[in-house]
């Protein structure tokens, strides 16, 4: 901006001082042409074009222009007074006097000289001017540059401190976001652990509580439901039967073996208990240390003989079954109080019940609304007297149930002769007087009144028939005259087979082959009875002299459902076609068992879907 300004100033200077030079070079001019005879030249026109030039010049200075427009104003008078002149000398010059030119070239130098003084005047103004001018603007410039710098430098630092500012705020603002990233992930995180805690805590009281239920309503040792859970269940369900059964002289064994042995044994029998008791809805409970119970609910479609039948199956069964616990093999007996009445006070009824057993050395004790269990002495000997009257009233009779050919129709069927007493139109079955007959030594005359019965059925009605005798007859001497001088003359001993129970064991081996050997000299058949239980040996199989094996129920009763029992009926029946002995297949319930040991080759079928017991003329009505 100051260089514009200099070159403006420049060249207004310059146009003053060549309009000095042009007024003393006109001058000049005018004078030669005088003194040389001359007449001068009268363009002006030069001179009025640059004091136009100054004019114009000024007018980019406000300041200039009022300083000088009243001096340039003088200068276009004096060009107007000095051309005035100029024509003064020019026309003097051809005057006669010579004074006239002498005065007008003293007029025309003097206002050249003013005319020239005001140029220089001009020049004067203007160079002050222009050197204030320059002064001004270089202070301002300085001054402005000064500000500027020092708006530059606030700016900068404006600048700088926003821009420190500004990352100040970004490092805060990403600092804020860290920590609230952070913080969010921290949440998350927590909210993870709460969730898991809770999961984990939920768990846990689910493991507690089933631990809990299982403390207080499940035996520790069996797993069963224990004597809370039966109570407890006594509130809930209405039962219609109970059996408390326990472990005969459990003690002794606990005493001799000790307590870890006698929990093992507990254990094996809660399990057999859950595997053999045949009673559909039954519900098992381990009540106490050796005492198991067994209830029905209302509503099923168990009756009392059926329930009182299954127990007791389940007791022979259990006696004959040999338990390996730890490096020893060991058999139990056990009792059953059973009770159908009471209500809530089953339980305690049924107690009564196994204590009256227990006190008369049976297995079963069935307690009754009629105070039965405190009458107990008073029916021993009732029962006692029962079994003497019917001794003498040929009261002593048999059903017999059918063994059914289910592999060859041709075969026949075979009656099993099972005893019972008859009292008037009453039918009394085996387990409320087979005890009382042991107790008071009579037994031996139940035995020999079935033969009697057996043998008068098969010569009546020419039908295979059978019958069970058990290890204690054997070895009774009385007994075995008694069955010997029986079939001495009987002439159809070839009808006749007689079936040995293998529920209790063969204490003296030789004296059961013997009898074995002697019974089939007679032409008699000889079966071996509930195979496949407790004391079930496949060496009696080899070794004695038999001709069918009766497969018991333990095997049977569950053997559409147990593929256990399948493959061991399946390898009795396999060992038995080996040796030429026929099997016989007990407690067929069902279609699907019947269906299931025929499908297994099993020879004969009995049970109560074949046909149960009853007298002899309802299947032979026709003969």
């Amino acid at each position: 901006m100051i260089s514009e300004i200099e070159n403006k100033y420049l060249n207004l200077s310059k146009n003053i001082q060549k309009l000095n030079l042009n007024i003393e070079e006109k001058q000049s001019n005018v004078l030669q042409s005088i003194l040389l005879g001359k007449k001068p030249q009268k363009n002006h026109t030069h001179l009025e074009a640059i004091v136009d030039d100054i004019y114009e010049m000024i007018k980019f200075d406000l300041r200039l222009k009022n300083l000088l427009q009243d001096k340039l104003l003088v200068l276009k008078k004096r060009l107007v007074s000095y051309k005035s002149v100029e024509v003064s000398v020019i026309e003097s010059l051809n005057s006669k006097y010579k004074e006239d030119l002498e005065d007008a070239i003293i007029g025309y130098n003097e206002v050249t000289k003013g005319f020239t003084e005001d140029v220089s005047e001009v020049e004067q103004t203007i160079r002050s001017i222009i050197k204030n001018t320059i002064v001004e603007l270089r202070e301002s410039n300085s001054l402005s540059q000064m500000m500027v710098i020092t708006s530059f430098l606030i700016t900068l630092i404006i600048v700088i401190f926003s821009v420190l500012k500004l990352n100040s705020l970004q490092n805060n603002l990403s600092k804020e976001l860290k920590r609230s990233s952070e913080a969010e992930e921290k949440q998350k995180n927590l909210q993870e652990q709460l969730l898991k805690y809770n999961e984990n805590l939920e768990n846990e009281i689910t493991k507690k509580t089933n631990e809990l239920y299982q403390k207080v309503y499940t035996h520790f040792l069996s797993g069963l439901p224990n004597r809370n859970k039966l109570l407890e269940d006594f509130q809930i369900y209405d039962f219609s039967m109970v059996a408390l059964l326990d472990i005969d002289k459990f003690q002794k064994f606990n005493d001799v073996y000790g307590e870890e042995m006698g929990n093992l044994a507990l254990q094996e029998t809660a399990k057999f208990i859950e595997d053999f008791i045949d009673i559909e809805g039954a519900n098992i409970y381990h009540v106490s240390g050796d005492e198991f119970v067994v209830a029905v609910q209302e509503n099923t479609n168990i009756d009392k003989d059926r329930f009182l039948h299954s127990i007791n199956h389940f007791i022979n069964i259990y006696k004959k079954n040999i338990f390996d616990i730890g490096e020893h093999r060991h058999s139990f007996v056990m009792s059953a109080g059973i009770s159908f009445y009471g209500a809530k006070k089953m339980l305690a009824f049924a107690d009564m019940a196994l204590k009256d057993a227990k006190n008369r050395n049976q297995h079963v004790s069935v307690f009754s609304e009629s105070k039965e269990i405190e009458k107990r002495h008073k029916d021993d000997i009732e029962c006692k007297n029962l079994l003497l009257e019917a001794f003498k009233n040929d009261g002593i009779i048999s059903y017999f149930q059918p063994i059914s050919p289910i592999q060859d129709p041709s075969l026949e069927t075979k009656y099993e002769s099972l005893v019972r007493i008859k009292k008037g139109e009453d039918i009394i079955t085996p387990h409320t007087f087979i005890d009382v007959a042991k107790q008071n030594k009579v037994y031996y005359k139940l035995t020999r009144k079935v033969f009697q019965n057996t043998l008068a059925t098969i010569k009546k009605y020419k039908i295979p028939c059978s019958l069970n005798i058990s290890v204690v007859d054997i070895e009774n001497e009385r007994t075995v005259e008694n069955i010997y001088e029986m079939i001495d003359n009987f002439n159809y001993n070839n009808l006749l087979t007689i079936e040995i129970l293998e529920t209790e064991e063969f204490k003296d081996y030789d004296v059961v082959y013997k009898f074995c050997r002697k019974i089939r000299s007679y032409g008699i058949k000889i079966a071996l009875d509930d195979f496949g239980s407790g004391y079930s040996n496949f060496t009696h199989i080899l070794n004695l002299p038999i001709d069918f094996i009766k497969i018991d129920s333990s095997l049977i009763s569950n053997i559409d459902r147990d593929k256990q029992s399948q493959i061991m009926v399946e390898t009795i029946v396999g060992l038995a076609q080996k040796i030429n002995v026929k099997t016989i297949a007990e407690y067929v319930s069902s279609k699907e068992i019947l269906d299931t040991v025929k499908k297994l080759k099993v020879d004969y079928a009995q049970g109560f879907y074949v046909g149960k017991p009853e007298d002899i003329s309802k299947y032979c009505f026709n003969l």
